[in-house]
């Protein structure tokens, strides 16, 4: 059975560039990579399937074209500000984990809590646990330089931290990060529907001490 005519809406290339991405974004957000088709992507987006080619290539570039533009402009931040640690470590002669973690998960979370992202903030809790080789790709080439060059400087800021240590800290740091960003409403039927994680200033404000005081703890690997 033939799939429908999409009907003919007259865009700019910029108007169905748009359309496609916010469309794949929803998809994505709800079904994974694996449980939606670029068919099914165009239909939703009002557009044919060769505008999809012609813009992304195939729906690996398309599901990728859907991180970049959310995620460059957070690294882009994620890098200014772990390089403005650095300029004061030259100035002060340490490096304070506090501001390093604040560097990284501040854009983090107000990347997801700008106004209409909530598929992406959605999108990014499903990635994240994503176990198709097409997504890891995506994950591990889009967001590996910012967070290896966080690991390294946090690691210099903690020189009592073994690396078994230093594996789990940084797991407890990104479930935290990661959890807030999701937003399941999990928390919140336990503790109460008043309390929200859309607000990233909120959110900062009681996860960045919680998360340095655990950086602080002494070594607990065994000698």
């Amino acid at each position: 059975m033939s799939e429908p005519a999409v009907a003919a809406v007259s865009n700019t290339p910029n108007e169905t560039r748009l359309h496609l991405l916010d469309a794949a974004e929803e998809l994505f957000a709800e079904h994974g990579y694996h449980g939606v088709s670029l068919r099914e992507i165009t239909r939703k987006a009002g557009v044919n399937i060769a505008s999809a080619n012609y813009h992304f290539g195939n729906k690996d570039g398309l599901y990728r074209a859907v991180f970049e533009r959310r995620v460059e402009p957070m690294n882009q931040e994620r890098n200014r500000l772990l390089a403005a640690c650095v300029e004061e470590q030259k100035r002060t002669g340490r490096l304070d984990p506090r501001a390093i973690l604040e560097a990284f998960i501040e854009p983090a979370l107000r990347v997801t809590n700008q106004p209409g992202t909530g598929n992406f903030r959605k999108l990014s809790g499903r990635a994240a646990t994503d176990p198709s080789p097409e997504a890891r790709k995506v994950i591990y080439e889009l967001y590996d330089q910012a967070a290896h060059r966080f690991v390294d400087l946090l690691a210099q800021a903690s020189p009592h931290l073994t690396r078994e240590d230093l594996f789990w800290r940084l797991s407890c740091i990104y479930g935290a990060m990661m959890y807030v960003r999701a937003d399941s409403g999990r928390i919140q039927q336990l503790v109460g529907y008043e309390f929200k994680m859309d607000d990233s200033g909120t959110a900062l404000r009681h996860v960045i001490p919680f998360l340095a005081a655990g950086l602080s703890l002494p070594s607990q690997s065994e000698r």
